[in-house]
């Protein structure tokens, strides 16, 4: 799907609550929209009609759009009491009542919903209760297909001979003018009477224009090795006719008009539509991000200017920076703002064991962080509490996401999506077991993201991106589906935008892909009612406030706030004694690689059994991976558990022997795992 050719959205404004500006008539409201371009910031992109002396006014202009997933697209409403002629296109003369801004994609999310109209004091106007509702709706072209199952039923004899048949093949014809446009041709079935064609699939648009009454030309041939081909029959009908069960005889237009030569039939017979990534948004599909951020040795010291973990510089380092550029184009679509981050490579101080995939709450029954300023702080905060270390494994963190992914349903009634952004500095030195976790995971609803920071050689990472071929294991066995984007962030350092757009442009084809590969359609939209009393979001906080539906946390401000902060950022003071106990570190030994990490070992004690199983532990005397459905596992008493460890490890160093990890039946059966959004 081709979302920067086919995805429109159209705006309708409205406003409520507004208060006379004028002294002895109402107010003459106008909404001028502005959207923050790239190059040139806020430029006006449309302005509605002045309507007279009203406080509750549905304008009737509506604004066109095109709808990108990977960009931020910034809006403002500024609302005016228009008071002089409507022609006069100066807002010199006019009273300013307030303004609402968000993103495009609020808008698309929260469709509908009351936004506070606010002054440049930061007060909301009309003394706290202007509103402005501003519908977003998708304009959706053609897109309807025709599915067809065709049969011929006792076709005449056009080859001579006592044992002869036909070979007949089926034409279908689009009406132009007084012509007729071949869009079809059906293969050539030999030696029959009764042929059944292969299932055909054409886009309305193709067969008729759109025009459902324009006539559709059936014509049935039989196929001569030598010469013409001979006309069997023909028929016409409109697209309504083509039902399911449905039987046309065969004419032969210079014959007799009463006479039938066979028959075709429908035996199946279907209209639809191709569901798009914004029908599963707007059904109320949970989008989860989830972070692992890289914490190696190769990153060099957060104290040292050339760290790409500084901490001490005037801008954000290119960790922050990407993390403020990803967070703020995927947090709209996450509902409760609830996104977990890990982190691996790193030695943890209060254990001073390394591991491969620890939560930066350094609370294994609470990794999740609130939206994009709680993702800083925990990066920012995390670098008292550990040290830079490795090497540089991914499985562990992919089978962690793993899990995650395979405990959120995606159904007809219930859809969650994971999305596990990956931050690295290098080459992995697990690639054989994470091609083995990706062509697994490829059967579960998730993309993953990888993000290739500083300049290292990252050749061997475009080996995981599956833009040349789906992914394969050593054992031969293929991905089902592409999951993996991998991009390098120094081909983006002078385009500010290259770097989402380069990212997350991929992430809608792969949701439908993996609907289309599950058969599963988008939830049917349920009208949703918005309340002009209730305050659907707190100025302070931005959290949800009370309210039977539970409401994404958009307060525009809040938001802005948020994300101009990530860009202005401020560092934080250096953690104490951070440069003494970096060279401690760089005096150690050669590391070892960690025989599990804990934060895993206990996330195995919060998850059912067929979950543990997902995130590739394997019962004792057994090897390779697990995964639901494979193997029936039926739960003792006490069920034991060892971690298959990575294969690769530094030279000269020995693998360790699997960790056991006990976990109670009882545990297994009544916990949960704390997973993101």
């Amino acid at each position: 799907m081709d979302l920067k050719a086919r995805t429109q959205v159209e705006i309708s404004m409205g406003l409520r609550n507004l208060r006379s500006k004028d002294m002895f008539s109402k107010s003459d409201p106008c909404i001028i929209v502005f959207e923050k371009q790239r190059k040139a910031g806020w430029v006006e992109v449309a302005r509605t009609e002045v309507i007279m002396n009203k406080h509750n006014p549905n304008f009737k202009k509506r604004l066109k759009m095109s709808y990108y997933f990977e960009r931020r697209q910034e809006m403002k409403f500024e609302v005016w009491d228009w008071d002089t002629n409507a022609a006069d296109k100066s807002t010199r003369n006019q009273d300013y009542i307030g303004c609402v801004e968000t993103t495009l994609a609020n808008l698309v999310v929260d469709s509908g919903m009351p936004r506070k109209v606010m002054k440049r004091s930061g007060r909301v106007a009309a003394k706290g209760r202007a509103r402005m509702v501003i519908n977003c709706d998708e304009l959706k072209e053609d897109g309807r297909k025709c599915y067809m199952q065709i049969s011929g039923i006792k076709l005449p004899k056009m080859d001579f001979g006592l044992f002869s048949k036909s070979d007949p093949y089926l034409q279908i014809f689009r009406q132009s003018n007084q012509s007729w446009i071949k869009i079809y041709q059906t293969e050539v079935i030999p030696k029959t009477l009764d042929p059944r064609w292969k299932p055909i699939t054409l886009k309305v648009a193709d067969m008729c224009g759109g025009d459902e009454k324009r006539r559709i030309l059936f014509r049935v041939w039989d196929h001569d090795k030598v010469g013409s081909h001979d006309l069997i029959g023909e028929f016409q009908l409109t697209l309504g006719d083509i039902k399911q069960g449905s039987r046309f005889g065969l004419r032969r237009p210079k014959k007799k008009k009463d006479k039938n030569y066979g028959h075709l039939e429908f035996s199946e017979a279907k209209h639809y539509r191709d569901a798009n990534f914004l029908d599963y948004i707007r059904g109320g599909m949970e989008v989860n991000v989830m972070y692992a951020i890289d914490y190696t040795g190769s990153n060099r010291d957060p104290s040292n200017p050339s760290s790409l973990h500084y901490i001490l510089g005037s801008k954000p380092s290119p960790y922050a920076d990407a993390i403020s550029k990803i967070t703020s184009i995927l947090s709209p679509y996450d509902k409760d703002q609830k996104i977990p981050v890990y982190g691996f490579g790193a030695r943890i101080k209060s254990t001073s064991r390394v591991s491969h995939c620890f939560p930066l709450s350094f609370n294994s029954s609470n990794p999740e962080v609130h939206g994009l300023q709680g993702v800083l702080n925990a990066y920012h905060g995390s670098f008292s509490k550990l040290l830079l270390s490795g090497p540089t494994y991914f499985s562990e963190v992919l089978q962690l996401a793993s899990a995650v992914a395979s405990s959120h349903t995606f159904s007809s009634t219930k859809q969650g999506y994971t999305i596990l952004v990956i931050l690295t500095d290098g080459v992995i030195d697990d690639m054989r077991n994470t091609i083995e976790s990706i062509v697994n995971m490829a059967d579960l609803p998730i993309s993953i993201v990888i993000i290739g920071i500083g300049k290292a050689n990252f050749d061997a990472m475009n080996r995981l991106d599956g833009d040349d071929g789906l992914l394969t294991t050593s054992s031969g066995r293929k991905a089902s589906r592409d999951i993996v984007q991998f991009v390098p962030m120094r081909q983006y350092v002078n385009n500010p935008y290259g770097l989402t757009d380069a990212t997350l442009a991929e992430i809608p084809e792969q949701v439908i892909n993996f609907a289309k590969k599950k058969k599963v359609a988008p939830i049917k939209q349920v009208a949703r009612e918005w309340n002009l009393e209730q305050d659907y979001e707190d100025v302070k906080t931005g959290t949800v406030l009370q309210g039977q539906q539970v409401h994404r946390p958009v307060q525009q401000q809040q938001q802005q706030q948020q994300y101009n902060q990530s860009q202005t950022y401020q560092p934080p003071p250096p953690p104490p004694s951070q440069q003494q106990h970096y060279q401690q570190q760089q005096q150690r030994q050669p590391y070892a690689p960690s025989p599990s990490s804990p934060w895993l070992a206990q996330a195995a004690q919060s998850m059912q059994p067929q979950q543990v199983n997902s995130m590739m532990y394997a019962p004792p005397q057994q090897s390779g991976y697990m995964w639901p459905g494979q193997q029936q596992h039926q739960p003792q008493q006490q069920v034991q558990y060892q971690y298959l460890q990575p294969q690769a490890y530094p030279t000269g160093q020995q693998p360790q022997q699997p960790t056991t990890v006990q976990v109670p039946t009882q545990q297994v059966q009544n916990l949960s795992l704390g997973g993101g959004g």
